[in-house]
C-alpha cells in the first residue's frame, strides 16, 4: 500500500515539474513561423513549430525556453504560471536597426546622427554571386556598385557617394575589425610587350557571402572620421556570423546552376559576309580602275549558309555550384561558428573561371565575469582563370570581328587565316585558339584573423584589445605558346610572365569604452590607440621563345627577358577619441577625432588630424508632436567631418627618391632614380557636410530616409608635369615625376530610401524597398589652370579617350563632333579640310563630316571637345518581397539613368576600314552610290578618318535590369521533422534575366576600365555579365 502511494506521489510530482507548454510563434508581421526550434535551456529537451507555427514542449515552471530560427533574433522566455506562451520573433535585420555597427563599436539606432546604411542576411540570401560587394548592388542608397565585367570572380567598382579623388576610390573594407587590402588587378600584359588586356579580382573575393551576418556602410565623414586617413572613400564594415547559446545547429546550403551570355551581336553570317565582300571589292576596283570578279565560293553567296558563328564558338554555357556547411551553437558562456565553403564558377567564355575554398572559425568565451575573449578567422584560396578583356586582343572583340568564312579547326589544329578576295592576311587572331591555349590567371591564398580580449572593469568601463592579421600569397601567370596550323603561325612567339608576391599586415588596437545613464541622460565615450604595419614583396620575370612551350621561366631565352620586383612597406600609428550624448531619445550629439601618423609621407608631413561631429533631433518624441496624425516618426540629422587620403597610385615612398635596380644593363648591374622625391607633399583631405531626414508614416508602414551632402576633396595627390628634357615622363621606364598636392574635387548629391509594408493580411505579406542615388561631380582644380588629365588606349596604340579638366566632371569622353555625312562634292569643297585630300581615296561622298569648332578651316586637335559623360544622373534598386504561408517570392530591379558609354568595339564591328573583319548586319545599309540616305558612313580602306575618336561611338548607357527573381518554399515541419530538420527551404533563382536598354553592345554595365576612375564606361571588348539560373536548398538540423 505504501509503495503504491509513493509511486502515485512521484508521478504527480513529475507531472507538476514538467507541464506541457504550448503556443504559437509568429514573425514581426504576425505570420506563423514553421520550423522554429524551441529548446529548454540547459537541457536536451526540444521541439519545433509546425506549419501553423504551433508547438508543444515539456517544461517546468521557472525553466527558460529558447526560441531560435534562421534569420530571426533568438528569444528567451521564462515559464511562469501559464501553460500557453505565444511568441513574436523579430528579424535579425530589425535587431540591427536597433543596434548599428559603427567604427570600433556599436550604437543604438535612436542615437545615430550620421549617415549609415545596413544590409542584413535576408538581403543576401537569394543572390548567387561570388563576392559580397556584388550583393550590395542596388541595396543601399548612396552606394553605386557596377560590375567591371562578367569575368568569374571579377572585381566591381564600388563608389560611396561618387568619385572622391583622381586616385583610388574603392572603400575601406573592415571584416570583423581587420582592414582588407585593395582590389587586385591582373593585367595580362607581360613586360616584353603584347597580350594587352586586363581583368580584376575583388578584394573580398575570398569571403563566403553565406558567412555574413550584416554589412554596414559608413557614408559620410562624420561616421568615417574615426578611421581617419583610410575612410575618405567610405567604409564597409562586414560582421560575420557567430554562434549563439542553445542547441547546436548544422546547416547545409547548396545551389547549382548554369550561366549564359544573354545577348549576341547581330554580325553578318557567311552569306551576308560574302555579299558584303563582293560589294566592297567592287568598290575598291572601281576606284583603282580595275575589274573585280568574285572569287571561289564567294561567287554565289546565297548558297553559302551561316558559316562560322564565332560568338557561339567563344561563348559557352558555364556551370556554377556552391556548397556551404556550417556548425554553430554554444553554451551559457561560450559559442562557436564553423563553416566550410566551396564555390566553383565556369565562365561564359571558354578558358575562364573562378573557384574558392574557404574555412571560417569564430569563437567567443566568457572566461571570467570580467574577461571575454574570442577569435575571428578564415583561410581561403581562390583560383581565377581569366581571358583577355578590354584590349586590342580582347577575345570578345575577335569573336565579333573574325570572318565567318574562317573555320575554328583545321584537322586537329586550330585553323589559320584565310584568303579573302586575293588578300592574304598575315596573322589574324583565332579567338578560340587564343582563349584555349593561353593560360592567364592567378591563385591567391590568404589567412585573416582577429583575436580579442575584453576586460570588463564594471558595467560602465570596458577595455577592448584586438590584434588583427592578414597574410597573403599571390601567384599570377600569363602564358602564350608558340602555335601553328600547317604553314600558318597562329601565335608567336611563345612567352611566359610570372608575378609572385607575399603580403603581411598586422594591426593592434586598444580602446577604452565608457557608457553611463543618468535618468534620461545617456553618455558614451571612447579613447583608443592603434598601430598597424603592412609589408609586401614581389618578384616578376618574363621570357620569350620557350623550349617546347614549357611553362617555365628557365625554358625561355635569356636574350629576351625581363626581371623586376620590389618591396613596399607602410606603417600607421593612430590615436582616436569619440564622445556621444543623448537626452530622452530626443536629442543626440556625437563627436570624434583621430590623429594619424603615416610613413607614406615625409617626416614633416606625417601627422594628420581628422575631426567630426553630428547632431540629431527626434521630433516625434516631443510633446507637441504626440497629436500628429499619420506621421509616427521624424528625425533630423546633420553632421560634418574631415577624413584623409594617401592612395596615390605610385609605388614606394614618393617623399623620397627611390632607386630602380637593373640586373642586366649595357655596363653591368646598376641603378637609376625611379622618381623625383618631394618631402613636402601631404595628406589629401576630404570634408563632407551631410543633412538627413528620417520619416515614418501610417504606423511606420511607410519609412523614408533622405540625405543631402556635399563632399569636397582638396590637396589631391598628383604627379606634376615637367619638361621632357628633364628626363621625366609618362612611359613605364621614365623617371617618375614628383608628387604634389595640387587638385580639388567636389561631389554633391542626394540619397533616398523608401520602404513600404503594403499588405499584411491573411497569411499574405508584401514589402517594397526603393533606393535611389544621385550625385554631380566637379573637378575644381589641378596643378595649373591649363592642366588636364587624359586617358588612352594601350600604350602601343595610344588614342585619347577621356579628358578631365577643371570646371566639369572627371572622365568625360573627348573627341570630335560629327555633323552627318558628306552627300555632295560641293559640301566637301565648302567644308573644313579633313587633311586626307579630296577624292575617292581621300574625303569623299559618304565620309563623316566633322565640326570645325575652332573655325580654323582644318579639322585637327583644336576641334576636339567633350562628347559624352559616363557619370549617370542617378542609379536605383527596387525590391519587392511577397510571402504567402510557406511560399516566398522576391523580385529585384536595378538600373542606371543618364550615363554615356564609349562603344570602342564598334571601331571593329562598324569600322569598315579593312576587307577581312566581319561587320554588324547594319553595315549592309551603309552609304553607297545607290543608298545616299544612310547615316552609316561608306566603306573606306584608304584612310582612318571615319574611325577617329568621335561622338559616332558614344551611346546612351541607361538601362533597367530584372536583376533577380527568386521563388522559394519552406517545407512543412510535419514533413521535415521526420528527418530531424528544423528548417528546409527550396528555391529557384534567375539573375540578369532581361535588360531594357538602347545600348547596342553586349552589356551596358561596364564599370571602370582597369579600376581607373577616370576611365568609366569604356567598352573595348568587355566580358558580358552572364544570365544565371540556379536551384538551391537550405537545410538546418
Amino acid at each position: 500500500m505504501l509503495s503504491a502511494m509513493l509511486v502515485v506521489c512521484f508521478q504527480f510530482l513529475a507531472q507538476a515539474q514538467n507541464n506541457s507548454v504550448s503556443g504559437t510563434v509568429v514573425d514581426g508581421q504576425g505570420i506563423p513561423l514553421p520550423g522554429v526550434t524551441v529548446l529548454v535551456k540547459k537541457s536536451t529537451v526540444s521541439a519545433g513549430t509546425d506549419q501553423d507555427g504551433k508547438y508543444t514542449i515539456k517544461a517546468s515552471k521557472g525553466s527558460i525556453l529558447v526560441f531560435s530560427f534562421i534569420g530571426m533574433a533568438t528569444k528567451e522566455i521564462t515559464v511562469g504560471n501559464s501553460n500557453v506562451i505565444n511568441v513574436a520573433m523579430e528579424e535579425e535585420s530589425k535587431k540591427l536597426q536597433e543596434v548599428v555597427v559603427v567604427g570600433y563599436g556599436t550604437q543604438k539606432r535612436a542615437d545615430v546622427t550620421t549617415s549609415i546604411a545596413s544590409i542584413s542576411t535576408k538581403d543576401l540570401k537569394d543572390l548567387q554571386v561570388a563576392g559580397i560587394d556584388q550583393a550590395m548592388q542596388g541595396k543601399v542608397s548612396g552606394v553605386t556598385v557596377t560590375n567591371n565585367g562578367g569575368q568569374p570572380g571579377g572585381g566591381v567598382s564600388v563608389r560611396v557617394r561618387g568619385i572622391t579623388s583622381i586616385n583610388g576610390n574603392e572603400p575601406l573594407y573592415v571584416i570583423d575589425g581587420v582592414p582588407i587590402a585593395a582590389t587586385k588587378t591582373t593585367t595580362a600584359q607581360d613586360q616584353l610587350g603584347g597580350m594587352p588586356g586586363q581583368t580584376t579580382q575583388s578584394a573580398i573575393a575570398g569571403v563566403d557571402p553565406n558567412d555574413i551576418a550584416s554589412i554596414d556602410i559608413l557614408k559620410d565623414a562624420s561616421a568615417q572620421a574615426i578611421y581617419g586617413s583610410r575612410g575618405a572613400n567610405g567604409v564597409v564594415i562586414i560582421t560575420t556570423k557567430r554562434g549563439k547559446s542553445g542547441e547546436g545547429k548544422l546547416s547545409y546550403d547548396f545551389y547549382i546552376g548554369q550561366q549564359q551570355t544573354p545577348t549576341h551581336l547581330n554580325m553578318m553570317d557567311l552569306s551576308q559576309y560574302a555579299t558584303y565582300q563582293n560589294e566592297i571589292m567592287k568598290e575598291m576596283a572601281d576606284v583603282n580602275g580595275t575589274e573585280y570578279f568574285p572569287i571561289g565560293e564567294f561567287a554565289n553567296p546565297a548558297i553559302l549558309g551561316k558559316g562560322t558563328d564565332w560568338q557561339d564558338a567563344v561563348f559557352q554555357t558555364g556551370l556554377m555550384q556552391n556548397h556551404q556547411l556550417s556548425f554553430s551553437g554554444g553554451q551559457e558562456k561560450s559559442s562557436y561558428y564553423l563553416s566550410l565553403n566551396y564555390f566553383d564558377q565556369q565562365g561564359t567564355i571558354i578558358g575562364s573561371g573562378f573557384d574558392r575554398l574557404s574555412l571560417r572559425l569564430n569563437l567567443d568565451n566568457q572566461l571570467k565575469s570580467w574577461l571575454k575573449v574570442g577569435l575571428s578567422s578564415f583561410l581561403t584560396r581562390t583560383n581565377q582563370r581569366t581571358t583577355l578583356t578590354n584590349g586590342s586582343e580582347a577575345v570578345v572583340n575577335w569573336a565579333t570581328g573574325n570572318s565567318p568564312a574562317a573555320p575554328v579547326m583545321s584537322g586537329d589544329d586550330f585553323a589559320g587565316p584565310i584568303n579573302v578576295g586575293g588578300y592574304n592576311y598575315g596573322n589574324p587572331y583565332n579567338p578560340v585558339a587564343y582563349a584555349s591555349l593561353r593560360n592567364v590567371g592567378g591563385v591567391d591564398s590568404r589567412a585573416n584573423g582577429n583575436v580579442y580580449g575584453d576586460i570588463i572593469f564594471n558595467k560602465h568601463f570596458t577595455l577592448k584589445n584586438q590584434f588583427g592579421f592578414n597574410y597573403s600569397v599571390s601567384e599570377n601567370k600569363a602564358f602564350q605558346p608558340y602555335a601553328t596550323s600547317g604553314s600558318f603561325i597562329i601565335m608567336s612567339p611563345s612567352k611566359l610572365s610570372e608575378d609572385r608576391g607575399v603580403g603581411t599586415f598586422w594591426q593592434l588596437s586598444n580602446y577604452l569604452d565608457y557608457n553611463q545613464s543618468f535618468g534620461k541622460h545617456n553618455v558614451n565615450a571612447q579613447l583608443g590607440h592603434e598601430a598597424s604595419e603592412s609589408h609586401y614583396s614581389g618578384l616578376n620575370a618574363a621570357r620569350q621563345n620557350l623550349t617546347m612551350n614549357f611553362q617555365s621561366i628557365n625554358a625561355g631565352s635569356a636574350t629576351d627577358q625581363s626581371v623586376g620586383g620590389g618591396i613596399y612597406e607602410n606603417a600607421l600609428e593612430s590615436y582616436f577619441a569619440r564622445a556621444g550624448y543623448s537626452y530622452a531619445d530626443r536629442y543626440s550629439a556625437n563627436f570624434s577625432i583621430r590623429r594619424d601618423g603615416s610613413s607614406t609621407f615625409g617626416p614633416d608631413s606625417r601627422i594628420g588630424f581628422f575631426p567630426a561631429g553630428s547632431v540629431g533631433w527626434t521630433v516625434t518624441n516631443e510633446k507637441f508632436a504626440k497629436e500628429w496624425k499619420g506621421l509616427n516618426y521624424l528625425k533630423f540629422r546633420a553632421g560634418a567631418g574631415v577624413v584623409g587620403g594617401q592612395n596615390f597610385a605610385g609605388s614606394g615612398n614618393a617623399y623620397e627618391t627611390n632607386i630602380r635596380l637593373f640586373a642586366i644593363a649595357p655596363f653591368g648591374p646598376g641603378g637609376i632614380p625611379d622618381n623625383v622625391g618631394n618631402p613636402g607633399y601631404q595628406w589629401e583631405e576630404t570634408v563632407t557636410y551631410n543633412t538627413g531626414l528620417d520619416f515614418g508614416f501610417l504606423n511606420n508602414r511607410i519609412e523614408l530616409s533622405v540625405d543631402a551632402y556635399k563632399k569636397s576633396t582638396s590637396n589631391m595627390l598628383m604627379a606634376i608635369q615637367l619638361p621632357v628634357y628633364t628626363g621625366i615622363g609618362n612611359a613605364w621606364n621614365d623617371i617618375k615625376a614628383p608628387v604634389v598636392n595640387a587638385g580639388k574635387m567636389t561631389n554633391t548629391g542626394f540619397d533616398f530610401k523608401l520602404t513600404t509594408y503594403n499588405i499584411n493580411k491573411n497569411d499574405f505579406s508584401w514589402q517594397s524597398n526603393l533606393v535611389v542615388s544621385t550625385y554631380k561631380n566637379k573637378l575644381d582644380k589641378l596643378n595649373d589652370e591649363s592642366a588636364a588629365l587624359y586617358t588612352y588606349t594601350e600604350y602601343s596604340n595610344a588614342v585619347t579617350l577621356t579628358k578631365s579638366a577643371p570646371g566639369g566632371p572627371v572622365g568625360r569622353f573627348f573627341g570630335y563632333q560629327t555633323d552627318g555625312l558628306f552627300t555632295s562634292e560641293e559640301q566637301i569643297r565648302n567644308s573644313a579640310d579633313q587633311q586626307v585630300g579630296i577624292g575617292p581615296k581621300g574625303t569623299w561622298l559618304g565620309d563623316i563630316k566633322y565640326k570645325d569648332r575652332d573655325g580654323s578651316g582644318t579639322i585637327d586637335a583644336g576641334d576636339m571637345t567633350y562628347i559624352g559623360d559616363p557619370n549617370p544622373n542617378f542609379t536605383f534598386g527596387f525590391t519587392n518581397t511577397f510571402k504567402y504561408k510557406g511560399f516566398d517570392l522576391s523580385l529585384f530591379l536595378q538600373g542606371s539613368q543618364g550615363g554615356d558609354i564609349l562603344n570602342y568595339s564598334r571601331k571593329i564591328t562598324e569600322g569598315m576600314v579593312g576587307v577581312y573583319y566581319n561587320q554588324l548586319t547594319d553595315v549592309a545599309n551603309r552609304y553607297t552610290a545607290t543608298n545616299t540616305s544612310s547615316s552609316i558612313p561608306r566603306f573606306n580602306p584608304w584612310h582612318q578618318q571615319n574611325i577617329v575618336m568621335s561622338d559616332r561611338f558614344i551611346e546612351d548607357g541607361s538601362y533597367l535590369r530584372i536583376q533577380n527573381l527568386t521563388i522559394g518554399y519552406n517545407l512543412p515541419s510535419r514533413i521535415i521533422s521526420k528527418a530531424k530538420l528544423s528548417n528546409a527551404r527550396i528555391y529557384l533563382t534567375g539573375q540578369n534575366l532581361y535588360t531594357f536598354t538602347k545600348y547596342t553592345g553586349f552589356d551596358p554595365e561596364l564599370g571602370a576600365f582597369n579600376n581607373n576612375a577616370l576611365m568609366m564606361n569604356v567598352d573595348n571588348g568587355n566580358y558580358p555579365t552572364p544570365r544565371t539560373f540556379t536551384m538551391g536548398v537550405n537545410l538546418t538540423f
